[in-house]
């Protein structure tokens, strides 16, 4: 029997909180009216969403950070098509909003369903009665109009368990 001493020994163990970054994603369309987003990270796990607010129950600020980056350097010198512009569309609300954007001059016309924070990513949705879905970070400002901010306040921010970010 020997004694090894811990120094010594290499043990190649990944720990299972181990955090693999966002490399790329794909759109599938099944049929006119089913599609995914197959989002793919580094160690080659991937999952699949169909919409954007989906993927920030999963999602951190990294991740979101990633997926945007991504989607920004894949359209630098093309344009988005079909339900790729949908999401380029989320992710240019929520990292560049613009009051010219005709999502923030057409607040007057929705009826607000939710408000919700999704605290993992640091990200406000905001449903509206016609399917439009806002995001907006929480530290970002956006082009809210005082009666849209009046009926977020009115319909109260739903959470999944309490936190600081919420209150």
């Amino acid at each position: 029997m020997n004694v090894v001493l811990k120094d010594d020994v290499a043990i190649g163990v990944e720990s299972l909180a181990t955090k693999y970054p966002i490399v790329d994603w794909k759109t599938y369309i099944l049929n006119e009216n089913m599609m995914y987003y197959q989002i793919i990270k580094a160690d080659g796990s991937s999952k699949n969403y169909k919409i954007f607010s989906e993927m920030l129950e999963d999602f951190d600020r990294q991740d979101v950070m990633d997926l945007h980056k991504l989607v920004q350097e894949r359209y630098e010198t093309t344009s988005p098509e079909g339900y790729d512009l949908l999401l380029w569309e989320d992710l240019k609300t929520l990292f560049e909003p613009n009051e010219e954007d005709k999502i923030w001059k057409n607040q007057h016309d929705y009826n607000l369903i939710s408000w919700r924070l999704f605290d993992s990513c640091g990200v406000h949705v905001l449903l509206m009665n016609t399917g439009v879905a806002i995001h907006m970070m929480i530290e970002k400002k956006y082009p809210l109009t005082q009666e849209m901010i009046s009926r977020m306040l009115n319909r109260r921010l739903e959470v999944d368990h309490e936190s600081e970010m919420a209150f």
